[in-house]
Formats: C-alpha cells, structure tokens, sequence
C-alpha cells in the first residue's frame, strides 16, 4: 500500500467515524420529540455544572480534532499524521467509552450502537496509526 493509499485510508475512517457521531447526536435530537421527558433528563445533564455553553463548547472543540486529524492524515509529514491520528484515536476512544458506558452497560438503543460502532472505529485508527511505517516503495 502507498503512502497516499494509507493516508486516504485515515481520512475515511475519521469520515466514518464523524458520521456516526453526526448521525448519533441527529438521532438523540429527534428522540426528544418521540420522548419529551428525555429534554429534562438532558438539561438536568447539561445544567448540573450550570455551563451549557461550556459543554457545548467542550464538544466543538473535541469535533474538531477530529476534522483537524482528517485534514493532517492528508497534508501534514508522516511522523505528524502518525502521531496525530495515534493521538486522537486514542482520545476518541476514551472519550466515548466514558460516554457510553459511564453507568455500566448501556440499553440497547441507536445512541449506545452508534457509540461502539466509533469506539470501535477511532481504537482501529489508533492501532493503525500505531503501526503506520513508511512504505517501502
């Protein structure tokens, strides 16, 4: 494999991984008009610190190291992109462990499926990275 073939390699798994934290977070949007009740159990979540605007903020941020890594997998030198991607794989993974599994084992629903599915994803894009060598061509 080239070294372009295993950077657009990176720059699909994080396009993967980035639509199914979009389609995650869409899904939970929509639940709150199945479920009302599931708006005040989030501004419960949110308003516990009293700083939405923070949590939110918090989450833009880590979206977009994400997109950053997506860009850097293409652009940035080997040893960038490597670390880049060993980096925010394992980030991701942790991350969302601790999101979806913060109270043991989650019910089954599209939210926790979506969540094993990037856990899944961004730990691969570790390990990739982690073992991601200079082609010898």
């Amino acid at each position: 494999m080239t070294e372009r073939d295993q950077r657009l390699t990176f720059v699909v798994l994080w396009v993967f991984a980035i639509f199914n934290y979009i389609y995650g977070d869409i899904g939970m949007v929509f639940s709150i008009f199945v479920h009302p009740e599931e708006l005040v159990r989030l501004r419960q979540g949110l308003g516990s610190g009293g700083m939405s605007d923070t949590f939110f903020l918090g989450g833009a941020i880590l979206m977009e190291v994400a997109f950053a890594t997506m860009l850097m997998s293409w652009i940035a030198r080997l040893g960038v992109a490597r670390w880049a991607n060993i980096l925010a794989g394992v980030l991701f993974t942790l991350v969302m462990a601790v999101i979806t599994f913060a109270r043991g084992i989650p019910a089954l629903n599209y939210y926790s499926f979506c969540g094993v599915i990037e856990i899944v994803t961004t730990a691969y894009i570790g390990w990739r990275a982690w073992n991601w060598r200079p082609s010898a061509a």
